[in-house]
């Protein structure tokens, strides 16, 4: 893939978040600060969005998408990570392929629609989380996200992954793992690491069960 900048430093991530609203991609998932994500882009107006953003030098954001009404598109939900693009390339069935960051999680605030369908959003950016080693506790879960990483071949691996961050395995989790929308959004909005791990072991060990 070809490389849409340079590494992220501190000066790019303040001029990522220098914009009054953001275009915004409402997802069955979610990402985080420092997450990974490919995305297969085809539709116009996402095509029209990428396009701003690499014109712009600025990024867009990911949510978890709320139920669509019925004829309508899915619109976003209440807490989002603006992400960068990092990567790009034409896949081989001539679609659009990106790759990208998360930088800032952010509350959305006042959205509106683009005449194409393009949802629009104010961020209030929310502050870092506090992060601390992982209890003992929880330790199962790290075998969880390395399957799941191996599974889907993201790079976390070439990317000092620590799986003794309660802040990284929490967000591994939450993304990488089949939740619904709504409670990816509910986790991606809790700000304590700790609690969100104990909020997705019992639903892992529910999944597991099943």
């Amino acid at each position: 893939m070809q490389p849409a900048g340079p590494a992220i430093d501190h000066y790019t991530t303040t001029y990522l978040m220098d914009h009054s609203e953001y275009a915004l991609f409402p997802l069955s998932t979610v990402v985080f600060p420092g997450g990974i994500m490919p995305l297969r882009v085809f539709e116009p107006r996402y095509l029209d969005m990428v396009a701003h953003c690499m014109r712009s030098g600025t990024g867009f954001g990911i949510c978890a998408a709320r139920p669509a009404a019925h004829g309508r598109f899915s619109a976003p939900h209440t807490v989002g990570t603006l992400v960068e693009i990092v990567d790009f390339d034409r896949l081989d069935d001539g679609q659009l392929g990106i790759t990208v960051e998360g930088r800032r999680r952010f509350e959305v605030g006042q959205t509106r629609q683009s005449d194409n369908g393009l949802w629009w959003g104010e961020a209030t950016f929310l502050d870092e989380e506090s992060d601390g080693p992982c209890p003992t506790e929880f330790a199962a879960l790290k075998q969880i996200v390395a399957a799941l990483i191996e599974q889907t071949g993201l790079p976390y691996e070439e990317r000092s992954a620590d799986y003794d961050s309660a802040s990284w395995l929490s967000a591994r989790l939450t993304e990488l793992l089949p939740f619904d929308a709504s409670t990816k959004n509910d986790l991606l909005g809790t700000n304590d690491p700790q609690e969100r791990l104990r909020r997705i072991r019992p639903m892992v060990e529910i999944e597991n069960a099943g």
